[in-house]
């Protein structure tokens, strides 16, 4: 039975995952926590890396060499606390976060002005080896999580990565974009408009070569959707 509605049906008070302080029965997270969180305003439209106030919508990098996906969403900056709980979903089993960081990304998603939302949403996909390993893909987690607040499909089937990579994280930006080239296969498909979504976005190397592939499937428009934006 879902945590929350069993709350509200015996009248047990929620405590915010953050502080412990009693919460409304329906929410993870206090009003205070919330607001405290880093949220990320100023940023590329295209790659969400985080700007000054006074900078135009788009980074260097992205007038330099678009990517190939056309805009970002992300909640965060990836700073305390998010930075200590991403990785505890990761690693450390604790999904329960999910809930309200999906709740979290859909206010972001809902407050963009004239955004369109996609057909459907594709969590980046994780080899067959590590799935095993792991026992689920956090993404894929993050997305079932999001169709609460959000009306739209998620397409799980759609990207496959054909081999164990090495983590990204243990790679400088040259070596990340060459440790997923030709790392994704893409099914046949009618879509015009998708949006990857994934946990944290550094590089954006994986999601540009998933956006490259949908692409060449003949998908016109991809967004991305991350809950948090690393500086660099």
């Amino acid at each position: 039975m879902d945590t929350y509605f069993t709350n509200n049906w015996i009248n047990i008070t929620q405590q915010c995952v953050l502080c412990d302080i009693a919460t409304p029965n329906t929410k993870a997270i206090c009003e205070c926590c919330k607001s405290d969180l880093p949220w990320l305003e100023k940023h590329c439209f295209c790659c969400a890396i985080p700007l000054p106030t006074n900078a135009k919508d788009l980074c260097k990098a992205c007038l330099k060499t678009s990517p190939h996906f056309k805009q970002t969403i992300a909640a965060f900056h990836y700073l305390f606390p998010i930075d200590l709980i991403l990785p505890k979903v990761k690693k450390s089993q604790q999904r329960h976060h999910l809930r309200w960081l999906a709740d979290c990304l859909a206010e972001k998603i809902m407050s963009t002005p004239q955004y369109s939302l996609p057909q459907a949403i594709i969590p980046v996909p994780i080899s067959h080896l590590k799935k095993l390993q792991k026992g689920y893909n956090q993404t894929e987690q993050l997305a079932l999580e999001l169709t609460r607040n959000l009306d739209i499909k998620i397409d799980s089937s759609l990207i496959a990565k054909n081999r164990n990579t090495q983590a990204q994280a243990q790679l400088n930006a040259k070596l990340r974009r060459s440790n997923l080239k030709d790392a994704f296969d893409v099914r046949e498909n009618n879509y015009s408009h998708l949006a990857i979504i994934d946990d944290v976005m550094t590089t954006a190397s994986t999601v540009n070569e998933i956006a490259k592939v949908l692409q060449q499937s003949g998908v016109e428009k991809i967004d991305v959707w991350v809950l948090a934006r690393t500086p660099v």
